[in-house]
């Protein structure tokens, strides 16, 4: 019995090391002069500017630097070596599943320091994989009937919104799509690279027909070709969303999304002699996010619940 439990601990540990590169990022580059030779044994440091935490790296022989598994957020870079001026990149925002290549030119100048801000590459030349990212800003500013997430693939070119046949109770409600004409049980939903979809490998969604509420969602890349075979599974697009973290400081919202057949206009043409039917729906939650000192983790939570009447 301990042999078997102690088996399926080590398969949990290795999936759990598997899905991780699907929700992180990678920064690598070159650490250089002005003349473009490489330097060797520089101090590279990287910033989350959200959460504080830094992690350092030494440029190899070939002055070479990585920092691989990055959350998203925003970072910056600072080098220091002996003789040169220490340099601090910044204005670097890391999306989901992003390889960026960042080259550092250091100046010979001792004892001087120099900030550079500047965007990072917007043309990924790493890799051919064709995707489109959902930002925070887009989650959080466009309209959604619903606060469903999901329903913003649909503004990505080659999504298509597929309506499903209702499978009961067995099933997820998700929304339907397909993408780039492939079967909508070909996709596949992540999140914190965990499988959303059902067990008939429908899309993800719950009985009011949302996946998750918009507060929790940071950002999602929907991914629709060449993508790496970390994913694999499915011939369609994968929808790969990250939740939001906890910052350094303790964070929180309310919020109410409210609809009411009294607040609805008519249609000019459906002239029904009862009027308009009775339909409210009331959807509520919040959230909180912040560090906590114990478990040295960051985390961010958020209950919400839905009441819908329909006459």
């Amino acid at each position: 019995m301990i042999k078997k439990l102690l088996s399926l601990s080590l398969l949990i540990a290795f999936l759990a090391v598997s899905v991780k590169a699907q929700t992180t990022s990678m920064i690598s580059g070159t650490v250089q002069d002005q003349n473009g030779s490489v330097i060797t044994g520089a101090a590279v440091t990287i910033r989350n500017l959200e959460t504080n935490q830094s992690r350092a790296s030494i440029s190899d022989g070939e002055g070479r630097y990585t920092f691989a598994e990055l959350r998203v957020g925003e970072y910056e870079i600072k080098v220091d070596q002996s003789g040169f001026k220490t340099t601090v990149r910044t204005g670097i925002h890391l999306a989901i599943g992003d390889k960026l290549v960042i080259n550092l030119a250091l100046e010979l100048v001792i004892r001087e320091s120099i900030d550079i801000s500047d965007n990072a590459p917007l043309i990924n030349t790493s890799s051919a994989e064709l995707s489109y990212l959902v930002g925070e800003r887009a989650i959080r500013d466009l309209p959604l009937n619903g606060r469903n997430y999901t329903d913003l693939a649909l503004l990505q070119p080659g999504v298509t919104a597929f309506p499903l046949r209702d499978g009961g109770s067995v099933v997820a409600h998700g929304l339907g799509m397909t993408i780039n004409g492939q079967d909508i049980r070909s996709n596949v939903y992540l999140l914190d690279g965990t499988l959303l979809n059902d067990f008939t490998n429908g899309p993800a969604g719950s009985a009011a027909g949302t996946a998750l509420g918009t507060e929790t969602i940071r950002e999602f890349r929907v991914e629709s070709n060449s993508y790496s075979a970390e994913f694999g599974r499915n011939s369609g697009g994968q929808i790969n969303a990250i939740s939001k973290s906890g910052t350094n400081y303790f964070h929180g919202s309310l919020y109410e999304f409210f609809r009411n057949d009294n607040m609805d206009a008519r249609n000019f043409f459906d002239r029904q002699p009862l009027g308009k039917p009775e339909f409210k729906r009331n959807q509520f939650g919040g959230n909180i996010g912040g560090r906590s000192n114990v478990t040295r983790h960051f985390s961010l939570q958020e209950p919400n619940s839905w009441w819908k009447g329909e006459g």
